[in-house]
C-alpha cells in the first residue's frame, strides 16, 4: 500500500471506531494524551453513578513500556476511589496491558470470549 492509501485505510478505521464509541457510550470523553504539548495517545473514559468505563487507551508504539500508561491509569484509580467509584473495562486476551490491569488490581468479572470484562475496587468501592 502507499502512504496515501495507509493514511486513508488508518482514517477511516478511527472514523468508524469513534462512531461506535459515540453510538454506544454518548456522554464519553475523548481525551488526547499529551507529553510536552504532542499527542502521544489517546483515551475514551465514560463516567456514570458508581462507575467509569476505561472504553480505549492507547499510546503510539514509540511512548509504550515507559510507564506513561501506567500514570495515566493511577490518576484515573485515584479519581475513581476518591469518588467511591469501581472502574470497568473490557480487555482482550491477547492484549498485552492485561498483565498491567492485574498489577493494578483490576479483577476478572466474566469472559466474554475474545473480552475479559474487568472491574477495579478501591478501598472503599
Amino acid at each position: 500500500w502507499s502512504q496515501e492509501q495507509i493514511a486513508a485505510f488508518l482514517a477511516l478505521q478511527f472514523r468508524a471506531q469513534h462512531a461506535h464509541y459515540q453510538t454506544h457510550y454518548p456522554s464519553a470523553r475523548f481525551d488526547l494524551i499529551l507529553q510536552n504539548r504532542q499527542a502521544i495517545g489517546r483515551l475514551y473514559l465514560d463516567q456514570w453513578d458508581d462507575e467509569y468505563r476505561l472504553i480505549d487507551i492507547a499510546l503510539l508504539p514509540e511512548y509504550r513500556n515507559q510507564g506513561l500508561g501506567t500514570r495515566v491509569l493511577h490518576d484515573i484509580l485515584a479519581q475513581a476511589a476518591s469518588e467511591d467509584k469501581v472502574v470497568r473495562i473490557h480487555v482482550e486476551h491477547f492484549n498485552p496491558a492485561l498483565r498491567l490491569y492485574q498489577r493494578l488490581g483490576f479483577r476478572q468479572l466474566e469472559d466474554k470470549g475474545v473480552y475479559l470484562f474487568m472491574e477495579w475496587r478501591g478501598q472503599s468501592a
